[in-house]
């Protein structure tokens, strides 16, 4: 078994693999596309276990060698405290640590998410950054009102009423051009959130278990969406306790002395 440990980068990736004594059978670099990393481990002809820290394109890299390897693990790179904490880090350290972590093994692992969870977090996200995208315009146009000492009439300043007035308001020249430029991204994203928001109705129509969960009060297909996306496969918690642990809602015990406080995760 070859034990090997992946430092990833955008463009390239140190790796170095050990034996299962913890011998270095080979360090270097490799071009982080999938032809070079399926060249590279097409080469061993022993089982390869990978360990690579989670990052935001660890995807990419898991798609291109899954086929070719053993095992992956994917390290939690916050607990990785060997790593963390060491005073050498460079490349070549940060690789071989995790390969010898891996030998042993005693790397804190993370849940590598499948296809169809990764595409649910990005509809998901998507539509959050959407959203977040509309506030910031909106913002714009009070901010804009605001410097110029309007009040609009309505309590909805983007509904039907506030948009009436909007278009009628007496401003300045540069001003209304801000403003209407700000309107115009606002029916953009608009129209772009609409989108989404069909897409993922349609979603919660051809999964069981969307279609279960917009059937709890409070939750619609968004949030249902949202639940789905970030447990993923409920499976991979042994307990119940486990996953109410996950989602932040089981508090962790701090005592010192007599002293004992509970602190929830963040």
């Amino acid at each position: 078994m070859v034990y090997m440990g992946v430092d990833l980068h955008r463009r390239f990736c140190y790796l170095t693999a050990l034996d299962a004594r913890g011998q270095v059978l080979w360090q270097g670099q490799v071009a982080n596309d999938a032809a070079s990393l399926k060249d590279y481990f097409a080469r061993w002809a022993e089982p390869v276990e990978v360990a690579v820290e989670a990052c935001s394109f660890w995807p990419a890299f898991v798609d291109a060698i899954q086929s070719q390897v053993a095992r992956i693990v994917l390290v939690h790179a916050q607990r990785v405290k060997a790593i963390a904490s060491a005073k050498l880090k460079n490349d070549r350290v940060d690789s071989a640590t995790l390969a010898h972590l891996l030998r042993t093994p005693l790397l804190p692992e993370a849940w590598m998410a499948d296809l169809a969870t990764r595409e649910l977090r990005q509809a998901t996200r998507l539509q959050v950054s959407l959203g977040r995208e509309r506030t910031r315009w909106k913002n714009q146009v009070h901010a804009v009102l605001h410097q110029q000492g309007r009040r609009p009439p309505a309590s909805d300043l983007f509904g039907k009423q506030g948009r009436k007035w909007l278009a009628e308001v007496n401003l300045p020249p540069m001003t209304r051009h801000a403003v209407d430029t700000y309107l115009s991204l606002i029916d953009q994203l608009q129209e772009k959130i609409q989108v989404e928001e069909k897409n993922l109705r349609a979603r919660v129509r051809t999964d069981h278990r969307l279609r279960w969960l917009v059937t709890i009060p409070g939750l619609g297909p968004y949030s249902a969406a949202l639940v789905l996306a970030e447990i993923g496969d409920i499976r991979r918690f042994p307990s119940n306790w486990q996953w109410y642990s996950y989602a932040g809602l089981v508090p962790r015990v701090r005592k010192s002395a007599e002293r004992c406080w509970l602190v929830l995760s963040t």
